[in-house]
């Protein structure tokens, strides 16, 4: 498992090469939560799809061959981007964590 930096920043896009897998994060405030899209090698994942704590942001087994995102908070709060590097963390595991 590892943590992926974000920023206190309401909407920020990323990119992250991890075992040969490009994979292209967009986290955004959508009203009073925070969304995710996921791109995998340029293949679509998940779009939209909602940041909930403790939970993987690719619910489907089948879609996270390559490996799953997390976000961890504390007291279990919903993630909010004024939290990310405080309070609040993204992090992956591959298949073999």
């Amino acid at each position: 498992m590892r943590e992926i930096p974000l920023n206190p920043v309401p909407n920020q896009r990323l990119q992250i090469t991890i075992d040969d897998n490009r994979w292209d994060l967009t986290i955004k405030v959508a009203r009073n939560m925070m969304v995710c899209d996921i791109r995998l090698n340029d293949e679509v994942v998940m779009l939209a799809t909602r940041a909930t704590t403790d939970a993987p942001l690719i619910p489907y087994n089948h879609l996270a061959s390559a490996g799953n995102f997390a976000f961890i908070t504390e007291r279990d709060a919903l993630p909010w981007y004024e939290e990310f590097g405080k309070t609040q963390s993204l992090v992956f595991w591959g298949p073999d964590d």
